[in-house]
């Protein structure tokens, strides 16, 4: 309970939901779920980047944690992942790349920039099929969102239109 609110003051205090998140906030509380979402870069490509594989256990360790178990020691006081992290942020930043979602499935802790950045659909696309404003709502994940917007259904209903939205684009893809 108190890391949930720990994420969500910090990412209030530094306004998150800007997009325009530097990697110097990264903290080694963090974990690679939080920063995946936060700075809307696929899991896939920070589990690539730091050399761990993808699995949900890794995704909700802390940093420090995940530091700790790959043995990586530190690097100026901070764990040598969250250098790693750092770096594959600017390089997806500079080189976007979709892996896919890793859950398979979108989920309410999920922003729609990062569901687009993950999937390759655009984030004006999913905001005009699930009909909702794209001003300021990118960032906002969709648990939050779905309240903000007053969504109808709630996030559950929200979720499972983004969903769709994500399954009709994909049967457009070659195989």
């Amino acid at each position: 309970m108190y890391q949930s609110y720990q994420e969500i003051e910090f990412a209030r205090k530094h306004q998150f939901q800007t997009g325009d998140v530097s990697p110097d906030l990264l903290r080694p509380w963090m974990t690679i779920r939080y920063i995946a979402v936060s700075y809307a870069v696929p899991q896939e490509y920070l589990f690539d980047a730091v050399g761990i594989p993808p699995r949900r256990e890794n995704s909700m360790i802390s940093i420090a944690r995940l530091n700790q178990q790959l043995g990586l020691g530190t690097k100026n006081g901070e764990p040598i992942v969250l250098d790693r992290i750092g770096e594959a942020i600017l390089a997806y930043r500079a080189n976007p790349v979709p892996t896919g979602l890793i859950e398979r499935q979108v989920m309410g802790w999920m922003n729609l920039q990062y569901i687009a950045n993950s999937t390759g659909i655009p984030t004006e696309v999913l905001f005009d099929e699930i009909g909702i404003p794209a001003n300021g709502n990118a960032y906002i994940p969709l648990d939050v969102l779905s309240d903000k917007l007053h969504y109808e259904g709630g996030p559950r209903s929200l979720v499972q239109a983004v969903q769709r939205v994500v399954d009709a684009h994909s049967e457009k893809k070659p195989q």
